[in-house]
């Protein structure tokens, strides 16, 4: 087995893009396949692309320059004895404690890559190296010795990792991209995936992906791959038992510690390192702590609407003047709707149903050239409890159960104060209205979803939290029970747009919150320490109190990254409304009730009822079909 071969020329780096083939009956690979798929993910990794051939298979890599700016950690990274064989995207952040672990076991290094501390541990512990990592991964590892694959993808999904069967062989890639450049037979819509994501809103929870025959590998688990079957294991789960003798505080201090070592962690790179700012608790909170830890030149970066009142950019931009940082106001809005649309489409390869894509696409497009890595602060609101609006009904319920009648008279006045009696009726359904009954008042309002394209007629049954409201399952209670549906639910679509937006533009996303300590810890918690008296993030607040402006901590309406979204498809129909709704491929589809659309288009339009939402997930899934779906027959689809 020889060394790699590569394909461009190497600066750095490994944050990367993979892909691969291993036949299953072991005949050859050619290596123009493997480079047509590296092809199509080059924007992973500008600095480098690689390819790797072994007896029955291959892989590819491309690679971005973060850490070890040497050549030779170029992926895919081959072990010295030519028996083991990596393609690696992500970040193993506690590498340098792996390594020093590895060298006190005899282990010998050739580079200061995380790369071959990785290809190191699994020569050392094999399957169970993996439970060591504290990172974001998504690998392939050739066995030479025993002819066979051994894939992983990090405990929450961080890292994207693609698969399908195609013509006796395996395949597998970062992105579908690549999948679709060898094999463009794969095209094919899965019509079931596309009713519970229109109905529902589901989108990256689940295996199946909008393909009918390419799968995801489902966070915190392993795939062994041999030339007769593959079997997926299970490696993590969240945490259940309960930490019964620690107090509010004594949590507090603990978070405090664990935050701030995963951003000192995350802060390891040989390239510039960012973050998104917001002016909200969480981002706040990595800036503020990061500054405990670094004193150098931090650049910020926050998606700005002036004179709109949700604008965040002057609280952020106070903020990072006060921690002698600079930031940068990036507009929000976009020139074309459609076009920068279009362009979200094609890298996230999914419809969406979260506008939030578009200032982050450009915020990402914004930072490329000036930083390399990003700080996030996604992940905390699922961790702590951020969504205090749907969260409330279940710390109402849990304080019930426990016969805490004070914190329960203080939630029920807290969640009337800040919200109003519809809102908070309208989030105590799940509760209130049973699913059947919410679908028929759907239905009496025309509010059911538009589309009608499985083969079975189908047009729901995803993950819906309705169907599981009042469930804690193995947990503690009903809180924590909700966060860990948001956790393995909501947060993986967004981790996957976050992923797609960021790497379009050749930045790599970190995500402290999303250390495996904190949220271990986190979800050892009573859900009463997370939300209080109609405040959610409480035991997060108290542990950056001694950091963070309390001006910033103080609870309040929940932003995120907003858009006007609403705004502009009812003042700006011309730019993608109505030539997609006009157009006769839309029409002519045959998969949507194009009635109903027009319908809620015509609605929104004149200001009738705010019908955005559906119509956002419409547009997107009319240009998802457009860019992957259509004209499959002749090639020009998005590969």
């Amino acid at each position: 087995m020889g060394l790699a071969r590569l394909c461009g020329p190497a600066k750095a780096c490994l944050m990367c893009g993979i892909a691969g083939i291993y036949d299953l009956a072991g005949s050859a690979v050619g290596n123009d396949e493997l480079e047509r798929m590296v092809a199509t993910i080059v924007h992973r990794g500008p600095d480098a692309t690689s390819t790797h051939c072994f007896p029955g298979g291959g892989l590819g890599s491309t690679r971005l320059a973060v850490l070890d700016l040497r050549p030779e950690s170029n992926q895919p990274f081959v072990s010295t004895d030519g028996h083991y064989a990596v393609s690696y995207n992500g970040e193993i952040f506690n590498y340098l404690e792996l390594r020093e672990q590895l060298l006190g076991l005899g282990h010998s290094f050739r580079t200061d890559s995380d790369t071959e501390v990785l290809l190191e541990a699994y020569r050392e512990w094999g399957a169970d190296a993996v439970g060591r990592l504290n990172g974001m991964w998504a690998f392939a590892i050739y066995d030479g010795a025993r002819d066979e694959l051994f894939c992983s993808r990090d405990r929450f999904g961080i890292k994207p990792f693609y698969y399908a069967q195609d013509g006796g062989r395996f395949l597998f890639a970062s992105e579908v991209k690549a999948l679709l450049a060898v094999a463009p037979a794969l095209a094919e819509p899965d019509h079931a995936h596309l009713a519970r994501f229109v109905a529902d809103t589901v989108e990256a929870q689940l295996t199946d992906t909008f393909f009918a025959r390419i799968k995801r590998l489902d966070p915190a688990h392993n795939m062994l791959v041999t030339r007769t079957a593959s079997t997926t294991t299970r490696y993590w789960d969240y945490p259940h038992d309960l930490l019964h003798d620690i107090t509010f505080e004594e949590a507090a201090e603990q978070i405090a510690t664990l935050l701030q070592d995963a951003i000192r962690l995350r802060m390891r790179s040989d390239v510039p390192v960012g973050t998104l700012l917001s002016s909200g608790v969480d981002s706040s909170a990595l800036v503020c702590l990061l500054r405990t830890v670094y004193s150098g030149p931090h650049q910020v970066f926050t998606g700005s609407y002036p004179g709109e009142p949700f604008d965040e950019s002057p609280a952020a931009a106070r903020l990072a003047a006060e921690l002698d940082m600079e930031h940068h106001a990036v507009p929000g809005d976009c020139d074309d709707f459609a076009a920068a649309m279009c362009q979200v489409i094609r890298y996230m390869e999914s419809p969406t149903y979260s506008p939030e894509v578009i200032p982050r696409w450009n915020i990402y497009r914004q930072m490329r050239g000036s930083i390399t890595v990003a700080l996030e602060g996604q992940g905390a609101d699922e961790l702590f409890g951020g969504y205090v609006l749907d969260n409330v009904p279940y710390a109402l319920a849990d304080a019930a159960g426990r016969g805490d009648l004070m914190e329960f008279g203080a939630s029920a006045l807290g969640q009337l104060r800040t919200w109003g009696v519809r809102s908070s009726l309208h989030n105590a359904r799940p509760y209130l209205v049973p699913p059947a009954a919410r679908r028929a008042f759907r239905s009496v309002r025309r509010r059911e979803p538009v589309y009608h394209g499985g083969p079975d007629g189908t047009d729901a049954g995803g993950q819906p939290a309705a169907a599981v409201a009042a469930v804690r399952g193995p947990f503690s209670d009903r809180v924590t029970a909700a966060l860990h549906r948001e956790h393995t639910g909501r947060l993986r679509s967004q981790l996957h747009y976050g992923d797609a937006m960021s790497m379009a533009h050749s930045v790599e996303s970190r995500l402290p919150f999303m250390d495996v300590r904190l949220v271990e810890f986190g979800f050892r918690l009573p859900g009463k320490f997370k939300v209080r008296r109609a405040t959610g993030k409480a035991v997060l607040r108290e542990a950056v109190r001694r950091h963070v402006p309390a001006r910033i901590l103080a609870p309040r309406t929940k932003l995120g990254f907003l858009t006007p979204v609403a705004s502009w498809l009812r003042e700006r129909p011309e730019e993608a409304l109505w030539p997609l709704l006009h157009d006769e491929r839309a029409r002519q589809r045959g998969v949507f009730d194009m009635a109903a659309v027009e319908r809620a288009a015509n609605e929104h339009v004149a200001g009738e009822h705010d019908r955005h939402r559906l119509l956002f997930r419409w547009l997107s899934t009319e240009l998802w079909y457009r860019t992957f779906i259509d004209g499959a027959a002749h090639g020009d689809r998005a590969p």
